[in-house]
């Protein structure tokens, strides 16, 4: 099984439960043929860059699953046929794009974590002595006394 990501545009002048039945309809296709769905988002309507099928804004979803390879060219032939779906791209995610990406969650989760024991005041790494760090008065980088002569 491989990750994929797939991103498709829907008509905009459907309605919303059309729109639900759409993405509904993808992911029914995804899990049938033995796909499991990792992360569906939907991101709702936005204005295109240029016209598509004489549209000018779209209906965008981005989906995340895992199939077999020869999974994608079903997948292909469902976003053609669809008349709703006015453009698809489906991208392969390897394992190294995967483990990065796992790393900046990890390291956003990390500096989260961080941030909001600051806010509620439990660092207890802060104390007065290092205060003057902030405005360059640590041990580097220290003036020195200024002397009439140096004008």
């Amino acid at each position: 099984m491989r990750t994929y990501e797939a991103l498709y545009i829907i008509a905009p002048n459907l309605d919303d439960d059309a729109i639900q039945a759409v993405v509904a309809g993808v992911e029914n296709l995804i899990t049938s043929n033995g796909g499991t769905i990792v992360r569906s988002e939907v991101w709702g309507r936005r204005k295109l860059a240029y016209e598509i099928k004489k549209h000018g804004e779209g209906f965008y979803v981005l989906l995340r699953f895992t199939a077999g390879p020869e999974f994608l060219k079903k997948l292909d032939n469902h976003f053609k046929l669809t008349e709703t779906v006015i453009r698809s791209m489906v991208l392969y995610l390897d394992e190294r794009t995967l483990r990065l990406e796992a790393e900046q969650q990890h390291r956003r989760e990390e500096e989260a974590r961080i941030a909001a024991t600051r806010v509620r005041g439990d660092d207890d790494e802060d104390d007065d002595e290092d205060d003057d760090d902030d405005f360059g008065g640590g041990g580097r980088g220290r003036r020195r006394p200024r002397k009439d002569e140096d004008d």
